[in-house]
């Protein structure tokens, strides 16, 4: 936990504050009205977890961001912020009362316990229509349309006296303005939101028994949600009455940040999960296999997003697990990186599932597990480390062709995510699909996109337009290795599936 000092810059006399609430950590950003990242501080919080429960207080989000932005603040000197926003992730909500405050705990988006009300909301919701509705690809437990079905069911009393269900991102613009608002490209996570009418879907709410007075006002996202409150403000140092805009959901505001906002441009997040996002004017909603679509942070503008669940977290896993000898943190990946370099592409026969919680896409099989195969006598454990970045590599190359299928383009692509800090792990899956990754200059592009947003909301960034983005590095494909990816991706897709029927054993 603290902060990361920026390079010291001349004074600043405005500034964008930006609060990026994850799941375990607020980074608290400072930019500058040209996007130039000023300051960041990072500030974790614990969550608590007891089977498929996991929950979160609001004081743990307030604290965080009280510490983050007066870190960030001592970091830029002279720097003084003319307009804040919010980008959080989805999903993560609670019920409050008529003063803002919460009932009870956030439900985060990793809660499961709804799994019972999600199946009950399958039998009266059809799953075509619930996805050409919402661009979600079906009720699971982890939605808050079947959470809202839960606390009224389990927790009826707090229900009965709640008056809006707000999502993480709408509790702290009512901090911050008093306000009960929230945002378009936020509330496409929920279950009950329309990409049609880009409204509410009042008969998801009614499934669940809820109606729209429960929820929030709607604003475009970038839009000014009010004045930043006089006691916020002492809490947080900012300048009381400055323009506090609604940011956009985490995935969406990173895609902006990364200038994914026509057809053609991609990108990628190598995460704890796998996740990239595709813009596109006018989403094809397939039968069979559904790929998630949201509402993009413009207006008539949409993502695709095929999903990975574990993509970093299966490198950290295999770190933690079999690496312990190496130093933790960036040192560590840092080793990874130059025993990966030792071994030729495709891993000698080495090959890698990376399932290790389920797949999603390409596949959505729940019930996937990892597995690695073709191990033999020689096999070390670079060989290994290896076979885990080339298994993220051809899960992108999947999605590249799930994208193709919907007739969506991939012309230029973009890496964000702590993965792209690694040049062997950017040029493996450069080599792997055959096409060339750019990795941005600014590192914190979801806090970046809040930024962007709060500087349209505010004037301090003429509306639509982009300040220049730099590029940190390029990776071109090296055609001379295609055959040796083609060969180790056909494996892969063999391997997975020879194993598939296995996993209903499980």
């Amino acid at each position: 936990m603290g902060g990361t000092q920026i390079q010291a810059h001349e004074a600043v006399s405005r500034c964008i504050a930006v609060l990026d609430v994850g799941t375990t950590a607020v980074k608290a950003c400072l930019f500058s009205p040209s996007l130039e990242l000023l300051a960041c501080s990072v500030q974790e919080y614990a969550l608590r977890t007891q089977g498929e429960r996991v929950e979160a207080d609001a004081a743990q989000y307030k604290a965080a961001a009280r510490a983050g932005l007066a870190d960030a603040l001592s970091q830029a000197p002279g720097c003084i912020p003319a307009a804040v926003s919010i980008t959080t992730q989805g999903e993560t909500l609670t019920l409050a009362d008529r003063s803002g405050e919460p009932l009870r705990p956030f439900l985060v988006w990793l809660d499961s316990r709804a799994e019972n009300e999600a199946q009950a909301l399958r039998s009266v919701l059809d799953n075509e229509t619930f996805y050409k509705t919402t661009g979600l690809p079906e009720v699971t437990g982890a939605l808050p349309l079947a959470k809202l079905l839960w606390l009224r069911k389990h927790e009826p009393d707090t229900f009965v006296r709640a008056h809006k269900l707000l999502l993480l991102e709408d509790y702290l613009l009512h901090w911050l303005t008093g306000r009960f608002v929230s945002e378009k490209s936020l509330q496409t996570s929920t279950g009950w939101f329309d990409l049609h009418s880009d409204g509410l879907w009042h008969s998801g709410l009614a499934a669940a028994g809820a109606s729209a007075e429960l929820l929030p006002e709607l604003l475009e996202c970038g839009a000014p949600a009010g004045s930043l409150l006089p006691g916020p403000a002492a809490e947080l140092g900012l300048p009381p009455n400055i323009p506090v805009v609604a940011g956009a959901m985490d995935q969406t505001a990173a895609a902006l940040a990364a200038g994914c906002t026509r057809p053609g441009t991609v990108t990628e997040t190598t995460g704890t999960a796998l996740v990239m996002a595709a813009c596109t004017d006018a989403p094809m909603f397939r039968s069979g296999h559904h790929v998630t679509v949201y509402r993009h942070a413009l207006p008539g503008k949409y993502l695709y997003l095929p999903i990975g669940n574990t993509a970093g977290m299966a490198l950290r896993w295999f770190r933690d697990e079999f690496c312990r000898d190496l130093p933790a943190g960036a040192a560590g990946y840092a080793a990874l990186d130059a025993l990966v370099q030792s071994v030729p592409c495709g891993c000698d026969g080495l090959a890698f599932l990376p399932f290790l919680s389920g797949s999603v896409d390409p596949d959505a099989c729940p019930e996937a597990r990892a597995a690695f195969f073709g191990a033999r006598l020689s096999t070390t454990r670079a060989h290994f480390a290896r076979s885990v970045m080339e298994s993220v590599a051809f899960l992108l190359r999947d999605f590249f062709g799930m994208l193709n299928a919907l007739g969506c383009p991939a012309d230029t692509v973009y890496s964000l995510g702590g993965g792209a800090r690694s040049a062997v792990w950017q040029q493996i899956k450069a080599d792997a699909c055959g096409r060339t990754f750019r990795v941005p200059v600014c590192s914190e592009a979801t806090a970046m996109g809040a930024a962007l947003l709060a500087g349209w909301g505010s004037g301090l960034i003429a509306p639509g337009v982009f300040p220049c983005r730099g590029e940190s590095a390029v990776y071109l494909p090296d055609n001379a290795r295609a055959p040796a990816y083609d060969t180790a991706y056909s494996l892969y897709k063999k391997l997975y599936a020879a194993v598939k029927p296995l996993y209903n054993a499980f």
